[in-house]
């Protein structure tokens, strides 16, 4: 109901196969960010994921991105 809002920028990672937040809530909220011409924002979905993740590689991987995320937005002001 808010996406219209956002206005920084969101990163949304998302196991695929999470049975407590549906995958597909996320694929709704990305289509209705193109639909708003939103650019500022990523999904990376985890195939094999559940919600708590279990797998070293995609803590790996979403831990690497959560810290680029940081560099970029919050150490930009240094």
């Amino acid at each position: 109901y808010f996406a219209d809002q956002l206005s920084d920028r969101l990163l949304m990672l998302h196991g695929m196969i999470d049975d407590n937040v549906q995958y597909q809530d996320v694929v709704r909220l990305s289509q209705r960010f193109i639909e708003l011409g939103k650019t500022n924002w990523d999904l990376i979905g985890y195939p094999v994921e559940p919600h708590a993740f279990v797998e070293t590689t995609s803590w790996t991987d979403e831990y690497g991105r959560i810290l680029k995320l940081f560099q970029e937005e919050l150490l930009v002001n240094e």
